[in-house]
């Protein structure tokens, strides 16, 4: 990295305190209270490093964590070898190695993947404070440590290297491995298949010229199945909010979060129509190799879910509904909450994309293949949809890459890169104290403490529950950051308006 960055002297202190504040993220005591693990999901975490054997050749293991065993069951077998006892102490320091170890991995393939695209010291700077200089790194990836998110950005980015420098085989076999590791794997399964079946040339769909054609009746369904979703579901939305003081707000700001939402909605399918110029379906790609091996992929990793969780009976599964009923019911919570949280996840890469919108996309659609173009798109709808912003965090690679290769020609001053990045470190070490009990963390927060968790962590800074409070207090934040990096962006002399 260093040898990359060495003609801007600055990139030297940006790599030094970024170093410090890791090594004092991971060295400090700043981590999940022990008392608090039967709340959340540490707790089944800890249950599949204490019982690996037992859970893989005489019980079950719970569906939701078949796709996130691969650390848990590393961690396992590191307690095994060097007879360490499994203790909460020393699961949580197990696993505070791996995150470590993970993150200087994920620099590693970072770098590789700079050398790969020749990147100018500008770029390379940038990308790297959008990745590694952020809430999930510097706080949560240490602060809770027995979790399986930053696992998955990294996997990201593996899969992201060999994709781009056409390593079938290694990505291929990333690629199965990473069923195991997160969740939206699947995901990237499924867009490899679907890219192969899908091409876009003079053939396909003309959606360009015919723009509104397909613009206005796509946008026009959405309105009428949210309002047929909303009035058929009104009771149930209301009945939850009053038991949820997070999402109270629903009841009266619906009509504004309906507007707003629906906004981005509309641009949303606006760009991803823009992608989708040329649409044409593939017949051979039924034999080409990327669909053949992902569709083993897939099939490999279901049957050994239907065989890991065959005797599982304790949990009941989410259904479609109930899974759609949760993503309408984030996604009317607050105004604009969406955004909310991808901003504190990730901070100026939220500005800066919303900014540069129109270069991304227009990059994008001309330069990109139909795997990537997936991936923009599924990223797209979980952007506007999600409040679970670390549902995307292996996509999220694949994003910031594709972002720095269309605004690779902006002339970022020294100066506005050593801004972002000392934004980029406050914000993610940035805290302040919210003492009201919400919703299921009253059981956290039975005596109001104003120093005691949550109040001052984890839980109440993003997800479905982040308070109206926080939501208010973050939202204008956003605003004024937006604004200003805004008019520091227009001094540029490169053009974002394509």
């Amino acid at each position: 990295m260093l040898t990359i960055l060495k003609k801007l002297p600055s990139a030297y202190y940006i790599i030094g305190v970024f170093l410090l504040c890791l090594a004092y993220a991971f060295l400090s005591n700043d981590r999940l209270p022990f008392k608090y693990v039967d709340i959340f999901d540490e707790k089944s975490y800890i249950e599949i490093v204490k019982n690996f054997s037992t859970h893989f050749f005489e019980q079950s293991f719970n569906p939701y964590y078949v796709s996130r065993l691969l650390m848990p069951g590393i961690a396992h077998f590191i307690h095994r070898l060097f007879g360490i006892t499994f203790t909460l102490d020393a699961i949580q320091s197990i696993f505070t190695i791996l995150n470590g170890l993970t993150i200087f991995i994920t620099l590693y393939f970072y770098y590789k993947i700079v050398q790969f695209k020749g990147y100018n010291k500008n770029i390379t700077i940038l990308g790297f404070c959008f990745l590694f200089v952020n809430f999930f790194i510097l706080k949560l990836s240490n602060y809770y440590p027995i979790l399986m998110d930053l696992f998955g950005f990294t996997s990201g980015i593996i899969l992201y290297y060999y994709y781009i420098i056409k390593n079938r085989t290694a990505f291929l076999a990333i690629l199965i491995v990473s069923m195991f590791v997160f969740p939206t794997t699947f995901l990237i399964a499924v867009s490899l298949i679907a890219s192969s079946l899908i091409s876009f040339d003079e053939k396909g769909l003309a959606i360009e010229k015919n723009f509104n054609k397909y613009l206005y009746p796509a946008f026009a369904l959405c309105l009428l199945f949210e309002g047929f979703y909303l009035y058929s579901n009104y009771q149930l939305f209301v009945a939850l909010a009053h038991k949820d003081y997070t999402v109270q707000s629903a009841l009266f700001l619906i009509p504004v979060t309906f507007i707003l939402v629906n906004s981005f909605i509309f641009f949303t399918i606006r760009y991803i129509l823009k992608l989708l110029d040329g649409f044409n379906i593939n017949r051979k790609g039924f034999v080409s190799p990327y669909f053949i091996f992902s569709l083993i992929t897939l099939i490999t990793f279901f049957a050994a879910s239907k065989f890991l969780t065959v005797n599982f009976r304790d949990m009941k599964t989410l259904s479609s509904g109930e899974f759609l009923f949760n993503l309408m019911f984030q996604a009317f919570s607050f105004p604009l909450k969406f955004l909310i949280t991808h901003f504190i996840y990730y901070g100026l890469f939220v500005v800066l994309i919303i900014y540069y919108r129109n270069t991304f996309f227009s990059y994008v659609a001309k330069n990109v293949d139909s795997f990537l173009k997936i991936i923009i798109i599924l990223f797209s709808i979980f952007f506007i949809l999600g409040t679970e912003t670390r549902q995307f965090l292996q996509f999220y690679p694949f994003v910031v890459f594709m972002f720095l290769d269309s605004i690779k020609k902006v002339d970022f001053s020294k100066y506005q890169l050593i801004g972002i990045f000392t934004f980029q470190l406050i914000w993610s070490r940035f805290w302040y104290t919210i003492n009201v009990p919400e919703g299921f963390l009253d059981k956290a927060l039975p005596a109001k403490n104003f120093f005691g968790f949550p109040a001052q962590r984890y839980f109440q800074f993003q997800g479905p529950w982040l308070s109206t409070n926080n939501s208010l207090i973050y939202g204008v934040i956003f605003i004024i950051t937006f604004i200003t990096v805004s008019q520091i962006l227009k001094k540029n002399s490169f053009n974002h308006k394509v």
